[in-house]
């Protein structure tokens, strides 16, 4: 029975890649959600309908349920999740869905409507966000002792018109010697009220000179209220006495920016 539970739960999180979006929505072994991401700006006092297509390509029929959740993001980039309502800024108290439950024929697809009543409250401001996942359940295959669950998900981000700052900051940054080379880390806050993606570098100088200059990882995503920890592996470095700059684009107005010197040894 645990390795059952194991397995099963191995699926799921192995169909959590959905989470990236793909121009082809959210696909996992047979099952696959459109839009695996959608963006929407919805005034105070709206009510608006987001249809989500759920299809089933496997050879058999399966049956789906619908769960929603609230979501955010370790320093780390690794993805929480909570019940819908317990994070500030949740989208899905004011939604709902139907249906919740249904079957799907091989080859067929089902669609789902997600309804958002945004609240007449002008002290909502910015993005709101939600994640709907569409799980089967788990099934036996023949010959086998382990049953499989598919879990694929939809993330939904909801903005007030007129009311999204995006703003960032580089918090703090150090540097430690590793074997091989150098290791940076950039902790940046989302200091405004949406989400952003990362882009950046590392500028290696000595005496104000350039010694190198290596690239952070692209597009790390970081949410409203988040912190993002980024590490980038630099070259070996002789002993003496550097400054590493850090630059990075959020796609705010200006670019945010950090320095620290360093010694190696």
């Amino acid at each position: 029975m645990m390795q059952t539970r194991r397995i099963a739960v191995l699926v799921g999180l192995l169909a959590m890649a959905a989470l990236i979006p793909t121009p082809a929505g959210s696909v996992g072994l047979g099952l696959s959600v459109t839009p695996g991401k959608f963006e929407v700006s919805i005034p105070l006092g709206t009510t608006y309908n987001v249809p989500v297509t759920v299809q089933n390509s496997n050879f058999s029929s399966t049956h789906v349920q619908a769960t929603m959740v609230d979501f955010g993001l370790s320093q780390s980039g690794n993805y929480e999740f909570s019940k819908v309502g317990s994070r500030p800024y949740s989208l899905l108290k004011w939604a709902a869905i139907r249906p919740r439950e249904f079957d799907i024929a091989p080859g067929t697809s089902e669609q789902v409507q997600l309804t958002l009543a945004i609240p007449s409250n002008r002290r909502l401001t910015g993005e709101y966000a939600g994640i709907i996942f569409f799980q089967t359940r788990p099934e036996r295959k023949p010959g086998q002792n382990v049953a499989f669950s598919v879990r694929v998900a939809s993330k939904i981000y909801e903005t007030i018109p007129g009311t999204v700052k995006i703003e960032g900051a580089i918090a703090k940054m150090t540097s430690a010697k590793a074997p091989g080379g150098q290791i940076f880390r950039v902790l940046f806050k989302n200091t405004g009220n949406a989400h952003v993606y990362l882009r950046g570098q590392i500028t290696v100088q000595k005496n104000g000179a350039p010694v190198y200059q290596t690239a952070m990882p692209d597009n790390l995503l970081v949410e409203r209220g988040g912190e993002r920890d980024v590490e980038v592996r630099g070259k070996a470095l002789p002993p003496g006495s550097y400054q590493a700059i850090a630059t990075i684009d959020y796609g705010g107005k200006n670019e945010t920016g950090g320095e620290i010197n360093f010694e190696v040894h």
